[in-house]
């Protein structure tokens, strides 16, 4: 791909009822997140957008008066009020359902684009129009200052590569892949992969969003930091669970990729995938689990099946099929 490929960009080319990129935003009372995210997306040198906004609080409250000045001001920004229950996942559902474009940018209130981001967004777009969703790795926000991820690699994935991708934690963990960093193909929208609610899974709704995009086809990555991700020390939109609830959703989410797995070949089972998983968490629940369930999980490095399992679980990570 180069750069002198021609993108569907400007004012020319630009309508009003079909921009190319709609930029969907869940929010919930995070005003200078939301500005914030707001602006990086004014700010883009890529113009062919709308921006959708659900704000989950309602016409109340500062956000709202917020939202009032953009929409004024801006006509590409439009709000939406969420009819559809409250929450993460029907907030960004509602956001989803409101764009018109045929490809969809989540992007979480606490996050903000790259400059650029959604020219290469746009370019991948071009490049791959039947992929179920794009997406990239983020620059790393944390207290002690910004992790910034650069690169430019791009790795294509069948459906059912993600899903093993997925399920042994590997290339899509190494790449941050969040909401944040989507690009959904809004074909894949209309014919109904939501977020959703399932079995236990509260904390994990992101990984399940992502296990049912893959079951819609290919997967795009490219390894370059489109996206802030804010990890710093603030309430996120994902609740907090548990060791022992995320290991639950884990178990979950594991055995339902299991489940969609066409070939399952040698690759271990759930129950060996998570125990090889808390082996691998194991050094930062040190202290935040009791001694017993800390002792457990170390012990568990003593099973071969374990063993064999994390090194799967490595050799996902540090390789990547179709690199471009």
């Amino acid at each position: 791909m180069h750069k002198s490929e021609a993108l569907p960009r400007g004012s020319s080319r630009r309508s009003e009822l079909r921009p190319v990129i709609s930029v969907a935003i869940p929010t919930f009372r995070r005003p200078f997140g939301l500005q914030r995210a707001i602006e990086s997306v004014l700010q883009q040198d890529f113009s062919d957008w709308e921006m959708v906004i659900s704000d989950d609080e309602g016409l109340v409250g500062e956000s709202c008066r917020l939202l009032s000045e953009y929409v004024s001001t801006e006509p590409r920004i439009r709000v939406v009020e969420n009819h559809r229950g409250r929450g993460q996942v029907e907030n960004t559902n509602n956001a989803m359902l409101a764009c018109r474009g045929p490809w969809i940018k989540l992007l979480h209130d606490d996050d903000w684009l790259a400059p650029g981001a959604l020219t290469s967004f746009a370019r991948l777009a071009l490049a791959y129009p039947a992929a179920a969703f794009i997406t990239s790795t983020s620059h790393l926000v944390q207290d002690k200052g910004i992790k910034y991820r650069q690169g430019g690699e791009i790795y294509v994935y069948s459906g059912q590569q993600c899903l093993t991708d997925l399920y042994l934690v590997g290339k899509t963990r190494s790449l941050g892949i969040v909401p944040s960093t989507l690009l959904v193909n809004s074909n894949v929208v209309k014919a109904g992969c939501l977020m959703r609610n399932y079995k236990s899974i509260s904390w994990g709704v992101d990984q399940l969003f992502f296990i049912d995009l893959a079951c819609h086809g290919d997967m795009v990555a490219i390894d370059d930091g489109l996206i802030f991700y804010d990890m710093t020390n603030h309430p996120c939109i994902t609740a907090d669970g548990s060791f022992t609830h995320i290991d639950q959703e884990t178990v979950d989410l594991k055995r339902l990729a299991w489940s969609l797995l066409e070939d399952k070949g040698e690759l271990p089972d759930p129950e060996t995938v998570v125990r090889a998983l808390r082996v691998a968490r194991l050094r930062g629940r040190i202290g935040r689990q009791p001694l017993g369930a800390t002792i457990r999980d170390a012990i568990q490095i003593l099973r071969p099946s374990v063993l064999m399992a994390l090194n799967k679980i490595i050799r996902a990570r540090v390789r990547a099929p179709g690199a471009i």
